[in-house]
């Protein structure tokens, strides 16, 4: 199957080849996941993933063009009506502090939204790339978050996400397209008005053992994704809450 944008989203694209948003949905559930690809479960657009968008359109310079195919950013009633809500000024505040900074700038030039494939681990993987730039060696990823130096359990907010998988794969997947080894990076943008902004190198230190980690995961995945094995419920995400309808018995231990 050859990806494009028109079908980079599209279930068919999930159930042909395989993505590190999909990988790591098979981390999570393999129930969640299966149910993904077979059109039983469908992504939610937070506020958050939009706003993450509303940044993304930006740097590829399609910001009006989003803000007409997305109606629900602006307030509809009341004294703001035809304003920004509120989440998605504070996205403006973001924008002006990247568009402020030189260095994150730099790390934002090249081609923009770039479609990857190749094959790892004996399957067929895609990827979008932010922003590639082939003449001065490296990739980067813009990300937005609560907090750059905010931990989750003792991890960074790039380990929590998974974004070293991203760009681990996502390296290995530029190696084989365009035959060059480039260093990725990722352009971080808190979200307040005031926001802190860092440009965080991936190297081989992170990405190296998590390739390892997916070689590890994927043989049981491919599995469960062709049906050969049947997939195990986490029953902890909202797929799981809402078909799994008989209360499992626990002991303290499994809590």
């Amino acid at each position: 199957m050859k990806i494009t944008k028109d079908n980079y989203y599209s279930q068919e694209a999930d159930r042909e080849t395989m993505s590190v948003s999909q990988y790591k949905l098979w981390v999570q559930c393999e129930y969640k996941a299966l149910a993904l690809i077979q059109g039983k479960y469908k992504r939610v657009e937070t506020d958050a993933f939009l706003l993450g968008k509303y940044i993304h359109a930006w740097s590829e310079g399609k910001l009006e063009q989003f803000k007409k195919e997305n109606p629900q950013l602006f307030s509809s009633r009341g004294a703001t009506k035809g304003d920004l809500k509120a989440d998605y000024k504070v996205a403006d505040s973001m924008i002006k502090a990247l568009e402020n900074d030189s260095n994150c700038m730099k790390f934002l030039e090249g081609e923009k939204e770039v479609i990857i494939q190749g094959e790892l681990f004996g399957i067929h993987w895609r990827g979008m790339v932010d922003v590639l730039n082939l003449e001065k060696g490296f990739f980067s990823d813009l990300k937005t978050t609560q907090g750059i130096h905010k931990k989750y359990g003792g991890l960074t907010f790039i380990e929590h996400y998974g974004y070293v998988e991203q760009m681990a794969i996502y390296r290995e997947l530029i190696k084989q397209q365009f035959g060059k080894d480039l260093i990725p990076y990722i352009v971080a943008v808190e979200k307040n008005d005031n926001p802190l902004k860092a440009i965080i190198k991936v190297d081989d230190r992170y990405t190296a053992p998590k390739l390892e980690e997916i070689g590890y995961n994927i043989e049981k995945i491919i599995k469960v994704k062709t049906e050969e094995e049947e997939p195990c419920s986490c029953g902890l995400c909202d797929y799981c809450r809402s078909v799994n309808k008989v209360t499992s018995i626990l002991t303290i231990d499994d809590l």
